[in-house]
């Protein structure tokens, strides 16, 4: 009885809310092409643009993220 309970359960939760991503990985390559240091820690993580780390600390674009 225990499984068919959980199983209900499971069921009826209701489906989480689908997030849209603030940022995409859409070409960009360079630091002054950065709105912030979010997006640019983010093309870093995400999208694997390693010329944004050049000492490779793992902190992205010097300049902006302070």
């Amino acid at each position: 009885m225990a499984l068919t309970l959980s199983l209900f359960s499971a069921e009826t939760k209701k489906p989480k809310t689908e997030v849209k991503p603030e940022f995409k990985c859409e070409g960009k390559k360079y630091c002054k092409e950065m709105s912030s240091c979010k997006e640019a820690m983010f093309y870093l993580k995400q999208c694997g643009v390693s010329r944004l780390d050049r000492d490779k600390d793992g902190i992205p674009c010097e300049t902006i993220c302070r």
